[in-house]
């Protein structure tokens, strides 16, 4: 992703100027006057795009129809939500590509993707190291969180404007039960292709695969992989119980999904009441996901039960934190997060 990121800009850069050139300039969109010498911004009709990977029917899918309703209603139709869910516009680095051209508007997904711009949220990908939702919150709440969201806006031109989207933790899927770490030796798992998750599941011992969140089913079904590890609220709506009748509670990370904007876009296209409209829109979306993948944890596990799905509510945690004891400072080592941020995370506990 980093390779593209200068042309990104660019495009962004050259976006902006071509509208101040047509009179316009960041957060002033082309609109009609709210009357002679007063200043004021009409938000002109306009269609933002919005793309996602989530499965249709998964929570984070519910949470973005919501999403595209909201603004609908609350905009009273001048902002129109084309939304494109299940990889229909890419994977997640294509649309995230996308998101940095100015090409999607916005996007919703996890902030795992955007760890390669910002390395300081690397700290939140590594496994096993955070404890509890609360301690993610506090982390997000944190003086250090704005400031990687500051640097995502002026050094890759993408906004968040929400970020409460805290996850069930995720677990761990496989056709074969797992109770320590052990049990995963040597085993083909599919790992999305992100820095930290790739290095934890390095140290729990895997051979990682990289699949399509689209393609871990048939993985699954072709034997390619035996394991996956996937938010335990979407695993159902996935259908991956249907290939891999073994479930366990690692929780070994939180995912958080977000609201990304393309900052260029975002100010030329929108006067500030609407993106304020907009915005309180992503964070009540992101309170809908959490309910939604609560609801979904209940009826998926009941449904998965049923289905002949073994659940291990309890394996041997220890044994995970234990190959991951060393990979932290490994980590901070190598410059993927900055000095003294997993201390600092750490804290938060």
């Amino acid at each position: 992703m980093k390779k593209n990121r200068i042309a990104a800009l660019a495009l962004s850069l050259a976006m902006t100027l071509a509208l101040a050139a047509c009179g316009g300039k960041p957060g002033t969109p082309s609109s009609a006057s709210g009357g002679a010498g007063s200043g004021e911004q009409t938000q002109q009709a306009v269609t933002l795009k919005l793309s996602s990977t989530i499965a249709v029917g998964a929570p984070g899918d519910l949470a973005a129809n919501d999403f595209k309703a909201m603004v609908e209603e609350r905009t009273n139709g001048l902002v129109t939500i084309d939304y494109y869910p299940a990889s229909q516009l890419g994977s997640a680095d294509e649309t995230s590509e996308q998101l940095l051209a100015g090409t999607i508007d916005m996007n919703w997904q996890t902030l795992d993707w955007y760890m390669n711009l910002q390395k300081d949220w690397n700290v939140l990908g590594l496994g096993f190291a955070v404890g509890s939702k609360e301690q993610v919150q506090r982390f997000l709440d944190s003086d250090k969180e704005a400031e990687i969201e500051q640097k995502l806006i002026e050094e890759d031109g993408i906004r968040l404007i929400a970020n409460n989207g805290i996850a069930t933790p995720r677990v761990l899927v496989s056709t074969m039960p797992v109770n320590a770490a052990g049990d995963l030796d040597k085993v083909n798992m599919r790992v999305p292709a992100i820095t930290l998750y790739t290095k934890t599941w390095e140290a729990v011992g895997v051979n990682c695969i990289t699949l399509g969140t689209g393609d871990v089913y048939m993985g699954f079904k072709d034997g390619m992989i035996n394991a996956t590890e996937f938010p335990l609220g979407s695993v159902y709506s996935n259908a991956y119980h249907e290939v891999a009748k073994y479930i366990t509670y690692t929780n070994h990370l939180y995912s958080i999904y977000v609201m990304g904007v393309n900052e260029a876009n975002w100010q030329s296209k929108l006067t500030p009441e609407t993106q304020q409209i907009i915005q309180e829109c992503a964070q009540e979306a992101c309170r809908k996901y959490m309910e939604y993948d609560a609801e979904a944890v209940q009826t998926g596990v009941d449904a998965m039960k049923e289905a002949g799905v073994t659940i291990n509510e309890t394996p041997d945690l220890d044994s995970f934190v234990e190959r991951l004891a060393p990979v932290a400072a490994e980590c901070e080592a190598e410059g993927l997060w900055s000095e003294g941020l997993f201390d600092y995370l750490t804290s938060l506990a």
